[in-house]
């Protein structure tokens, strides 16, 4: 198995039911954009319910994450899962109907999900915009350290039979009459009935694999972390994420393209920025650092899961962009079940075959939601 957080998840769901695995990392578990994502649990908010089985696949994790800490818990990790919740604040006249737009379904939706006026917000978060007109907040989403949740689910995998490999570069694909039977490395050749490309945006190098592309692209994302003294969010608000530790979180640019992890001026101006226009307060916070990694985006915005085409053996679990720690749980378990019963059934909304031919994804032309709320 090649390997991000999906992979990780991937392995420690298969070690659940009995099936070996050896995943390797080029660098350390949690380099990459797992460890540098701000960890938000919130799929009312970040992922796509106009897409129904992406929008199934988003809650199915979130239901997931309470016993999946309680087992990684039991494993001997701390996942430090937190629901404190998630305020989406209407800091703009054109925001607000964009909130009270989606407000109706949200609520719908069982999680208490309630609408604040402008003074409710401010008793909750007195530190936030003056201007602030009203907001949407949602009890039942919360946080996750990425890197602690990676962690514990090697810790977890480990102890079920999985092997994690640091330090170990797969260079290349076994192959044997058309089908994909293992991998190399710079040591030896690893050998294996599933092969699983889950290297996040590496999963897209063209002809990296197999001579065909597989269509994932970079994106990269920057975050920043800051620490003011006396003061910490009750949740979780836009961008701003409070840490247990007493520090805040704040991310994240897109930037469509970029393949290197390297933080930049822009970047850290521009999630500073974000995070000032939220709580005008951070202006006197202590910067703390920065960092950033690289997604790996769909062509329709939709994660690829599953055989790849023309090549038995080979499965790829990949494209889950900004949300690929919010959706770990719920695509390892589905891959999991693929690998166990080889029944593909599941997987068929996000299938690699469904981007076959020309035609223009719908997803891509919308608005990202989660974008429009989030990030800008």
């Amino acid at each position: 198995m090649i390997v991000g957080v999906i992979g990780c998840s991937i392995a420690y769901q298969i070690a659940k039911r009995g099936i070996t695995s050896t995943v390797f990392e080029q660098h350390r578990f949690a380099s990459g954009a797992s460890g540098a994502t701000v960890g938000i649990i919130g799929p009312l908010w970040y992922i796509d319910r106009a897409v129904p089985s992406f929008f199934r696949l988003g809650m199915s994790s979130f239901d997931m994450f309470p016993q999946l800490s309680a087992e990684l818990a039991e494993a001997g990790a701390e996942l430090e899962f937190r629901l404190t919740g998630i305020l989406k604040p209407a800091l703009t006249e054109g925001l607000y109907p964009l909130l009270q737009e989606h407000l109706p379904w949200q609520t719908e939706m069982g999680m208490g999900v309630t609408w604040l006026g402008p003074e409710e917000v401010r008793e909750r978060e007195p530190e936030i915009h003056p201007g602030v007109l009203g907001g949407v907040f949602s009890p039942k989403e919360g946080a996750v350290r990425g890197k602690t949740f990676v962690d514990s689910l090697v810790n977890a995998g480990t102890r079920l039979g999985a092997t994690f490999l640091e330090g170990v570069e797969v260079t290349g694909l076994e192959v044997a009459g058309g089908r994909v039977t293992g991998v190399r490395t710079p040591f030896e050749v690893f050998h294996a009935e599933h092969t699983v490309l889950a290297a996040g945006p590496w999963t897209g190098i063209a002809g990296r694999w197999v001579p065909e592309t597989i269509p994932i692209r970079p994106v990269r994302g920057q975050r920043i972390r800051l620490r003011k003294t006396g003061f910490v969010p009750r949740s979780t608000v836009q961008n701003v994420v409070p840490q247990t530790d007493g520090s805040l979180v704040l991310g994240a640019t897109r930037e469509e393209g970029v393949f290197n992890d390297h933080t930049t001026v822009s970047g850290v101006r521009q999630v500073t920025e974000a995070g000032m226009n939220v709580f005008p307060i951070l202006g006197e916070a202590e910067f703390v650092g920065t960092v950033a990694g690289v997604r790996p985006g769909s062509p329709d915005g939709v994660p690829l899961m599953g055989p790849v085409p023309g090549w038995e053996g080979l499965r790829v679990a990949s494209g889950h962009d900004h949300a690929g720690i919010m959706l770990s749980s719920g695509s390892g378990e589905l891959m999991a079940d693929y690998i166990a019963s080889s029944d593909a059934t599941a997987l068929e909304a996000f299938l690699p075959s469904r981007l076959a031919g020309d035609a223009t994804p719908d997803y891509m032309a919308r608005p990202l939601f989660w974008n429009i709320t989030h990030e800008k």
